[in-house]
Parts: C-alpha cells; structure tokens; sequence
C-alpha cells in the first residue's frame, strides 16, 4: 500500500514534457475514462493552443505516473486564464488527496491568472472546499424565437474558431444561419443541438449544417427544463491574485467538455 507521503509531484509547462511523459499522460488518461485519444489530441489542445503553454501536474508512484492535473491555457478577454481540466486518477490511488495537492501546485503556478472552470456534481464540492466561488449557474433553454438569436449568443473570434473547433481532431460541430448570421451547434442528441456562439460565415464549409434543428441556449435565468430535470451548468472562478474578476464574463464555448 502506497502512503500518501510516496507520491511524488512536478508540475511542467506543456511543451516541457518529453514524448515519454506526453504518452504516459495520454495512457493514464484513456485509462481513467475509456478513451481512445492520441498525441494529435495532445498536441492540438496543449502544444497548438494559440494562448500558449497551460500547466500540467504529473503525480508519481515511483516511476509510474499515477495522476494527471491540468490548468489548460484558455484566455478570456485578453485577460490571462486558466481552466483546469483533463484530470485523471488511476483507481487504485483514488482517495489520497491527489486532486487537492495537483489543484494547489497548479494555483500556486499560476498566480496572477484568472482561473474558471465548468465542473460536474462530483467535482463540484472539490472545487468549492479549496476556496472555489459560484461564478454564475447556467439553464438550458428551447429557442422558440431565432429572430434573437443574435443578441443572446457570444462572438466566437476566428482565431479561436480554427483552433479550437474546425482543427479539433475529436469532435465535429454543426453550424446553423439565420438572418446571414451562423450559430455554431453542439450536438447533443438526433437532430438535438445546443448553441455555442455565433461566428464569422465565411468559415461555414468547415462545418456540418442543420437544417431543421431542434435548438437549446443556455441561459443564466432559471428555466421550466431545470425544475423538471435538475439539469445546469455550473461555472466556477478563483481569485488568483488579480483585480476586477466580477466583469469578467465566462462565455459557454470555453467549457472544455463542448
């Protein structure tokens, strides 16, 4: 049985990571969640990010790497930012405090950063014992009204649009028009889509288009589909050291898990 004491941590800045740890970090990875990513992946989301290096806890048994923790480069409003998120703990390690002592390494690097992040139910409580604040709750919502649709949605900026949503080498998103403005689609289900943003039409035909979608926005106000299912996104933040986070406003289309 290996005592907490024996883990050994460092945190690297990603392009610090050799081809070994790069593929230790994708095993641990698809292990913990029955995944089937690569070194594309890796190197799409921390290598090619166009904010620049995010940082990476490596937790150690030995030589073994046994937990991964990732503060994840993703600016918002020119402001430095970091969500954390690609955390995985190999099950027989679980409940070591690995997660607290890789957050609080990663915090400590990045002083002076805004950090924000998209947890579940189960991390959720995590997050909030290690100083975490409600940022807003967000409610999914029926668009009976595309006629809106414009002013209710974020502008997704073309060189975040390339990298993170036409070059992604895991998922393809959907895009739908109205009134000469396109809305970029999350598919959640057999012609089901949540909207993202709304972006640029020129980048269209790097998309798939739906025609007839059944689409949801999110929303900050509570909503008739929450009080039936229970069903919203929480948005966290941490003061890391710098002033004005209040004004700081988290659009939908950051959250990794999209």
């Amino acid at each position: 049985m290996v005592d907490k004491e024996d883990i050994i941590y460092t945190c690297k800045l990603s392009s610090e990571l050799s081809e070994k740890e790069k593929s230790s970090f994708i095993e641990v990875f698809n292990t913990v969640f029955h995944t089937k990513y690569n070194l594309e992946w890796f190197n799409w989301k921390y290598l090619d990010n166009i904010y620049g290096d995010s940082y990476i806890v490596l937790a150690y048994d030995g030589e073994e790497l046994i937990g991964i923790r990732v503060f994840w480069r993703n600016d918002i409003e020119g402001h430095l930012s970091y969500q954390p998120c690609d955390t995985a703990v190999l099950e027989r390690y679980r409940g070591k405090g690995i997660f607290t002592k890789s957050s609080l390494i990663a915090l400590e690097n990045t002083k002076g950063a805004f950090i924000y992040n998209f947890p579940n139910e189960n991390s959720l409580p995590g997050n909030l014992k290690l100083g975490w604040e409600i940022n807003k709750y967000c409610y999914l919502e029926p668009v009976f009204s595309k006629s809106k649709l414009k002013d209710e949605t974020h502008y997704i900026h073309e060189d975040y649009l390339v990298w993170r949503f036409i070059k992604s080498p895991i998922k393809k998103y959907h895009y739908y028009q109205k009134d000469n403005q396109s809305y970029l689609l999350f598919e959640r289900g057999k012609n089901i889509y949540y909207i993202l943003g709304r972006f640029n039409s020129e980048y269209n035909e790097y998309f798939m288009k739906a025609d007839f979608p059944l689409l949801f926005k999110y929303t900050t106000k509570e909503t008739v589909i929450y009080k039936i299912f229970k069903n919203r996104a929480t948005i966290v933040s941490f003061n890391n050291g710098i002033k004005g986070i209040e004004k700081i406003q988290i659009p939908i289309y950051k959250g990794d898990y999209f």
